[in-house]
């Protein structure tokens, strides 16, 4: 019986077409390793930074806590203080000049870092569930 359609013996293709020499592919590997690592690298240091961060948050806001409990400050100075260190941290380019005791009776106009900081300290005094909460977390970082 003959075989339909010939009968020769398969043969694979050849690996110099569209990949290049095994050369190239060699290469492209040992880059695509390193590009891994590096990666790797940036993660590890973008989560370090994040760390730090919450840790000078978490460090200012136990100080306020501190100071609250003390008598020094009372809540809605606590309150504008914390909201201060956010803004702060999260939003480096509102670096603010430090606020004026009695700005209020200043002529100069509040800055756009003090307008957000005043907006949000308002928000949180305004809301009586969010303030509360704020003022417990404070109570709970100044006992330990």
């Amino acid at each position: 019986m003959t075989r339909i359609g010939g009968g020769g013996p398969i043969i694979p293709p050849q690996g110099g077409g569209a990949r290049g020499p095994a050369g190239a592919q060699k290469g492209d590997f040992a880059s695509k390793v390193q590009q891994a690592q590096t990666q790797g690298t940036d993660a590890a240091r973008t989560q370090q930074a994040k760390q730090a961060q919450a840790s000078r948050i978490a460090g200012g806001a136990k100080e306020i806590a501190q100071r609250l409990k003390s008598g020094s400050i009372q809540e809605e100075e606590a309150t504008r203080e914390f909201v201060g260190l956010v803004i702060e941290e999260r939003w480096p380019e509102f670096k603010k000049k430090k606020r004026r005791k009695g700005r209020d009776d200043d002529d100069e106009p509040a800055s756009p870092e003090e307008q957000l900081e005043d907006a949000v300290t308002e928000l949180i005094n305004s809301d009586p569930v969010l303030f509360k909460r704020l003022q417990t977390q404070f109570q709970r970082m100044a006992k330990g």
